[in-house]
């Protein structure tokens, strides 16, 4: 048994080696095997590598730096940049993964500004506004203390305000009592007032009823008038003057002539009722002279004369107009379709008149009309109504027809609206009376050119 056991230890051995020699070539193959892997990889990486940075970068600066910086962070170069270049983008724009163009929009950067530039230009403009803010800053500081100097003024100036306001309520305080009576009273007139206003409606409205009624006598009146137009004609037809004998239609004659060439002298004196102021018409012979019944016109002469002085039976006139190439000459006749030597005619005056021609009528260039009527020896008859013995009627210009007021406006509106309404009323009853009776109805310009004063 020991035999067998001695004999079988070297081949055990031998296969031991021969195991193990397989097994340490095996190994061999297999890492001679892995070794040409990784320096394949290793190679493909370099060349790799070189595509990405130039050969021997991480060897110098700044590689060598951030090689180190990666390697202390346990990170790949470019998991390294990539971390710093997303640090980066962070602090500019608050994303992580964005590129260069967009960091530029983002910042508002132009082509060839950095980061750097546009934000030492914003800490200048930060720098200047904070240089403005001190200065205004200062400014609303002195503001500020000019104000309070204003309001002590002014709190000064109120209190002082507040006195006198107490010493007036002290002054007028004696006087509320008085005031307040006063508007009691007041308000009583008011009261007063609103009633007499409604009283004056009432009135008003009764007068207008009572013009209606006195409007239909008068169109009845008109139609009587009418009726006795053949009876007035008569009485008027024998003091008028009538184109049949123009000599009824002289009133004098020129009986010398003056010094001078604008001097006359006529047979009228004071027994003809003359008087200073008077004029006439002059002309050639009785023939000369043209009446027209239908319009009570009379044509003027070649000239016009004014009295100037007046005698007992004689009187001395100057020539006003005179026709171009003519002369007065003694014989000449005298006429004005107003006057008469031996009959004074009656003139009715109605309305407000406008004698010097600046477009107001008044009541004082009514007088001075019924003045020169009475001076050139007329008759003014007083009143408003037609009359037989009535020659001419003397009218104003037609009052303007008025837009009656309601009787709820003011009364001063509605007082003024109804009396001018009563004006035009009565200028329009007066115009269609003397129409219907066939009196003579003369304007100013009219009464001037009949009785030779117009200036032609």
């Amino acid at each position: 048994m020991a035999i067998r056991s001695g004999s079988s230890g070297p081949l055990i051995a031998v296969v031991v080696f021969v195991i193990l020699t397989v097994l340490s070539m095996a190994t061999a193959i297999y890492f001679f095997t892995e070794r040409n892997k990784s320096d394949a990889i290793a190679a493909e990486s370099k060349r790799a590598l070189v595509d990405v940075v130039s050969a021997g970068y991480f060897e110098q600066e700044p590689g060598a730096s951030i090689q180190q910086a990666a390697n202390g962070e346990s990170k790949s170069v470019v998991d390294y940049l990539i971390s710093k270049n997303g640090e980066i983008a962070t602090v500019l724009t608050g994303e992580t993964s964005t590129d260069a163009a967009s960091i530029r929009r983002t910042l508002g950067l132009s082509p060839e500004q950095t980061a750097k530039q546009a934000l030492d230009a914003a800490r200048r403009n930060v720098a200047e506004a904070a240089t403005k803010t001190a200065e205004q800053q200062k400014i609303v500081e002195q503001m500020t203390a000019q104000m309070a100097e204003i309001q002590s003024q002014a709190d000064e100036k109120s209190k002082s305000a507040d006195e006198k306001v107490l010493q007036l309520t002290a002054t007028i305080e004696p006087y509320r009592a008085s005031t307040e009576a006063a508007l009691a009273s007041i308000k009583e007139l008011k009261d007063q007032l609103i009633q007499a206003r409604e009283e004056a409606k009432s009135e008003y409205a009764n007068q207008i009823a009572e013009e209606k009624d006195k409007q239909a006598s008068l169109v009845s009146a008109n139609l009587s008038l009418s009726g006795r137009v053949t009876e007035l004609q008569k009485q008027l037809d024998a003091f008028r003057i009538t184109p049949n004998d123009p000599s009824l239609l002289v009133d004098g004659e020129i009986i010398d002539l003056g010094a001078t060439k604008d001097q006359v002298y006529i047979s009228l004196g004071t027994k003809d009722r003359v008087r200073p102021g008077m004029t006439f018409e002059v002309y050639s012979d009785p023939a000369a002279i043209m009446y027209d019944p239908k319009t009570d016109r009379q044509s003027p002469g070649y000239a016009s004369i004014e009295i100037i002085k007046v005698g007992d039976t004689t009187s001395t006139a100057r020539v006003t107009r005179k026709a171009p190439r003519k002369s007065i000459s003694k014989g000449d006749v005298l006429a004005n379709a107003v006057y008469s030597p031996k009959y004074q005619y009656k003139f009715l005056v109605h309305g407000r008149f406008d004698v010097d021609n600046d477009g107001k009528v008044t009541d004082g260039e009514t007088d001075y009309i019924r003045s020169k009527i009475q001076d050139w020896g007329g008759i003014v008859v007083e009143g408003e109504q037609i009359t037989p013995d009535v020659d001419f009627v003397v009218i104003g210009p037609i009052p303007v027809k008025p837009q009656m007021r309601s009787m709820g406006e003011s009364e001063a509106d509605y007082a003024k609206s109804l009396s001018a309404s009563r004006a035009y009323d009565s200028y329009q009853e007066l115009l269609n009376s003397a129409s219907a009776a066939q009196i003579p109805i003369l304007n100013w310009n009219r009464f001037q050119i009949l009785t030779g004063a117009a200036e032609r």
